[in-house]
């Protein structure tokens, strides 16, 4: 699920996303799990959070 959250991020590069719009974007119906593997991807150095609540690809 990590590979497909970033790669829906790099398909939409310069975009900031929610966790709520990522996880309607790839089919999970559990929001929490896709800010969990969000923040796993921000450790790696793969994602970074911008304003209040969003996410794009570095």
């Amino acid at each position: 699920m990590k590979t497909k959250i970033y790669e829906y991020l790099a398909q939409n590069k310069g975009k900031e996303l929610t966790a709520e719009e990522v996880a309607k974007a790839i089919g999970v119906e559990k929001v929490a799990v896709v800010k969990a593997q969000l923040t796993r991807l921000i450790r790696e150095g793969k994602v970074e959070k911008t304003a209040e609540g969003r996410y794009r690809a570095k």
